[in-house]
């Protein structure tokens, strides 16, 4: 007999038997939080020795290695599959070969020598940051990121993805979703990226100014505050085009920001963002 699995970044998915529902919604076997992915946005039926794709009247389509399908498609081994920004590469496995265990296994894995994310040893590039260097260790246990960072990685990728096409609803929507998430893995004592956060940054800042409120602005200065971090120069500069009266309010977050900071005296001399923050702190205009 064949089982089926889908390999999305370091998580591998069995597909059982019949239905498999791709989409937005929480009703889906599998959800995305992707602002180009419809509520429900496709299906992957598997009928014993067969895997079939299917677009289910999505608005953004449904890709098969590459090429926009339009009816039920049979999927080889191998095949990618794009839903959204999101691309996920069919397995077929013979169930003699195949592992008893399920959800986010993913057997050997590397260390990328660029950003120091594990990956499967198979992928060529890391699926983090696109990088082929590696660390030479052969197998790594017990190294697989928790449920909240698997979750902070997508909501990260996919404001990005939003914000650039200018959907700001969605932004706040995936915001909401980062700042609960943010909240469960400072609680547990796990680190939260600055790449990451930088992007969350930039973003709340551009929905502050699309919104003409500090909120999310105050938001993301208390995160850089609670971490010890100095926002980068774009969200310095975003600061200064809110209105008078809002930009007041982040004087108290902002003097929190530079009295935490813990860069080294140069590094935070050349900081425009840190600027920004002093005259904040200080009332100024």
């Amino acid at each position: 007999m064949v089982r089926y699995r889908l390999r999305f970044l370091l998580q591998e998915i069995d597909l059982p038997q019949g239905e498999t529902l791709i989409g937005r919604s929480t009703a889906c076997h599998i959800t995305l939080e992707d602002p180009l992915v419809s509520r429900t946005h496709a299906k992957i039926t598997v009928r014993e020795d067969s895997a079939i794709a299917e677009d289910l009247g999505s608005r953004n389509g449904l890709l098969v290695n590459g090429e926009r399908i339009r009816g039920p498609v049979e999927l080889s081994d191998g095949a990618r599959i794009r839903v959204g920004t999101q691309e996920f590469v069919l397995a077929r496995i013979l169930e003699s070969h195949a592992t008893r265990r399920t959800g986010q296994d993913t057997g050997f894995l590397c260390h990328c020598a660029a950003c120091g994310l594990p990956y499967p040893n198979k992928l060529v590039e890391c699926p983090n940051c696109g990088s082929s260097e590696r660390f030479d260790e052969d197998t790594l246990s017990g190294s697989l990121p928790s449920r909240e960072a698997w979750t902070l990685d997508l909501v990260v990728e996919t404001v990005r993805k939003a914000r650039q096409l200018g959907r700001w609803a969605d932004v706040e929507r995936l915001l909401r979703r980062a700042s609960e998430t943010i909240e469960h893995l400072l609680a547990a004592g796990e680190p939260v990226d600055g790449r990451q956060l930088e992007v969350l940054g930039d973003a709340a800042v551009a929905l502050s100014l699309s919104l003409g409120q500090a909120h999310w602005a105050r938001w993301v200065l208390g995160l850089y505050a609670a971490l010890g971090l100095v926002p980068g120069k774009e969200v310095g500069r975003g600061l200064s085009s809110l209105p008078p009266e809002e930009r007041n309010t982040l004087a108290p977050v902002a003097s929190r920001v530079v009295e935490s900071a813990t860069f080294d005296g140069e590094r935070a001399l050349e900081s425009d963002a840190l600027d920004e923050l002093r005259l904040l702190a200080a009332g100024e205009q």
